[in-house]
């Protein structure tokens, strides 16, 4: 029986889902939240106290040694245990989504699937949460960091309690900031792990870079790419290196899907 190959199928592109994305910032800012009441309560409320009272004689060692005790105490009480549990949750609902979506657009385009976890995506998923796990602890402990700078400004400016205060609020709003900007960049990454993983998982080799167009300064080299052809194991060669949809920071570019179809 002759074998007949058909015209491609071009499956529609799949974006990061954006109530992924909010509920990881969510979980970000409470996160923030958690160590930020507790900074006040533990940290700040018992240095005002010792201020007051002991305002002529503290020595500096000991209160650089104190506030680095609490400092280590905090990161350790939440962003520790928390950390791997937010990360899990995000890569979960993301894999969750995508594998959804893409079931029902290969249906659409009359194929049936059924997804498998192979060696290849299990380490990809690890390295995703383990990645995650990571910019989660660096998120906090940047915030403490800034906090204990801020607290020996305190100290070194003759234990101005008002500037103390509304430097802590500043460095609450940049975490803040912070975490919008991770949420969008680690959910555009994941997805982009996932979907490269799901598409070697299923024998797509190639697809077309499509770009956002929802940058104010896009990436030139992205632009260009847009509507080309590339290959899922290596990417689109962008700035002299490969690099797949999504996977650099404040890219938001992502790609459809080219399924070969071969008939009898």
């Amino acid at each position: 029986m002759a074998i007949i190959r058909k015209k491609p199928t071009t499956l529609p592109a799949l974006w990061p889902n954006a109530g992924i994305e909010k509920s990881y910032r969510k979980a970000l800012i409470k996160l923030l939240n958690q160590i930020s009441d507790e900074v006040n309560q533990v940290l700040v409320t018992e240095f005002r106290k010792r201020a007051a009272q002991e305002k002529a004689q503290m020595a500096m060692d000991g209160i650089v040694d104190w506030v680095a005790h609490i400092v280590d105490f905090l990161a350790s009480k939440w962003s520790d245990r928390l950390a791997p549990e937010i990360a899990e949750a995000f890569v979960s609902k993301t894999v969750t989504n995508y594998e959804s979506l893409l079931k029902t657009h290969m249906r659409k385009a009359g194929f049936t699937v059924r997804f498998q976890i192979t060696p290849y995506q299990r380490e990809a998923l690890q390295a995703t949460i383990e990645n995650n796990v990571g910019e989660i602890k660096s998120f906090a402990s940047q915030y403490l960091e800034r906090v204990q700078k801020q607290v020996w400004q305190c100290v070194t400016s003759g234990y101005d309690l008002s500037g103390l205060a509304t430097e802590l609020e500043k460095n609450y709003d940049i975490s803040k900031r912070r975490a919008e900007l991770i949420a969008r960049d680690q959910g555009a990454k994941a997805h982009a792990v996932i979907e490269c993983a799901k598409r070697q998982e299923l024998g797509i080799t190639k697809a077309i870079w499509l770009h956002s167009h929802r940058s104010k300064k896009p990436r030139q080299s992205h632009l260009q790419a847009n509507g080309k052809v590339f290959e899922v194991s290596k990417g689109m060669y962008l700035d002299g290196e490969w690099v797949q949809p999504g996977m650099l920071i404040n890219c938001r570019c992502g790609s459809k899907s080219i399924i070969d179809g071969i008939g009898q």
